[in-house]
């Protein structure tokens, strides 16, 4: 039995997709995993969710196969000739997708500034309270 020479061939947003992809390449007679960046695995498991994403791996003899298949079900581009470097630095998404994830992401990040603000003024404003006119 040989071992298995790991190749990253995709990066995915989130387990649900990389799941999906892992599953289709298996039913190909691809073997692949997915693995969590930075500390996705944790998060994961607290919250049922990542914001790192994850990166999915095949057999380097089965990489080409594995990325037509990917490109097939995702219509994302597998340019070969992008180093893995550039493929990791760059984002999947372009034009309009990337534009509502911006939106999201900032209106995300604009509730969770208010939720955290009132979280502070309902820590603070009491102890205030009982401090001046305690």
């Amino acid at each position: 039995m040989k071992g298995m020479k790991p190749v990253k061939v995709y990066s995915c947003a989130d387990r649900v997709q990389a799941d999906m992809l892992t599953e289709a390449l298996r039913r190909e007679g691809i073997p692949a995993y997915a693995e969590s960046k930075g500390s996705g695995d944790y998060l994961n498991i607290y919250m049922g969710t990542s914001v790192f994403g994850e990166t999915i791996y095949v057999d380097e003899n089965d990489a080409a196969r594995a990325k037509e298949i990917i490109k097939d079900m995702t219509g994302a581009d597998m340019d070969a000739t992008v180093s893995p470097t550039e493929q990791e630095q760059t984002s999947q998404f372009s034009g309009k997708a990337a534009e509502k994830i911006t939106r999201k992401l900032l209106a995300v990040r604009i509730v969770s500034l208010i939720a955290a603000l009132f979280l502070l003024i309902g820590a603070v404003v009491p102890s205030l309270i009982n401090i001046f006119w305690g």
